[in-house]
């Protein structure tokens, strides 16, 4: 992933191409929960952006990776939230795993998770959404407070250089695998991962223009979209 910063006195490349200015490409988000509405106003946001640059087709496909990456990353703080203010604080600390688990799949199933999101209105925990201009294209960024147990974090990191090796996901469902059966519920599990590269590669991106960083005490997904994607001046 390669993106940097535009200095003042350079010419402005987004004006050049598309006569606007980068402010008006500039998006953020708190989102507490993917149900309350705010997900619409992202999804206007992109369609607005991708239609200033002519690429008003990749308004669905990018909408669908990024609330993706919005879903993991709000089960990711869900999960903590449960940990930190629920088991401990209530004195369920001792439960074992599978039954503490249990319960936190069957409240995320039952309730869509509303009364994790009122505990993150209370602590002030949410992901951030940031889309941002830079000298040579759009950076996403689904910032997330907290990083994946080392465990978590080894197995994300396998699952994305695994996925940059393949056309599709049929790896997933062939069986072969890793031999990793566990948990579902883990930062980073299922289809999210192979999903977005798969989706990358369809819209002739490079699957190394994603990546999930830690970085002071953050989780941080990024999505650069290059500058000379949008030239191509899509319909």
């Amino acid at each position: 992933m390669s993106f940097s910063v535009m200095h003042r006195g350079e010419i402005n490349p987004w004006k050049k191409l598309f006569s606007i200015n980068p402010e008006e490409l500039a998006i953020e988000f708190d989102f507490y929960d993917l149900y309350s509405g705010d997900e619409k106003q992202l999804l206007i946001k992109l369609r607005e952006v991708l239609g200033k640059l002519n690429r008003s087709d990749l308004s669905g496909p990018i909408y669908l990776i990024v609330r993706e990456l919005l879903t993991n990353s709000l089960k990711a703080t869900y999960k903590r939230i449960y940990l930190d203010f629920f088991l401990a604080e209530m004195g369920f600390s001792d439960l074992p795993y599978e039954n503490w688990l249990s319960i936190f799949k069957t409240e995320i199933e039952t309730h869509m998770a509303e009364n994790f999101a009122n505990l993150c209105r209370q602590k002030n925990l949410f992901v951030k959404f940031v889309m941002k201009p830079m000298d040579n294209g759009l950076l996403i960024e689904i910032i997330n407070d907290g990083v994946p147990s080392d465990v978590e974090w080894v197995r994300l990191q396998k699952s994305i250089d695994q996925s940059r090796k393949v056309s599709n996901m049929g790896y997933i469902f062939d069986g072969d695998g890793d031999g990793d059966s566990g948990d579902k519920q883990q930062e980073g599990a299922g289809l999210g991962v192979p999903l977005i590269t798969v989706m990358l590669k369809n819209m002739n991106l490079s699957v190394n223009d994603f990546d999930v960083i830690r970085q002071d005490g953050h989780t941080i997904a990024k999505i650069f979209l290059p500058l000379g994607f949008f030239a191509k001046k899509g319909d």
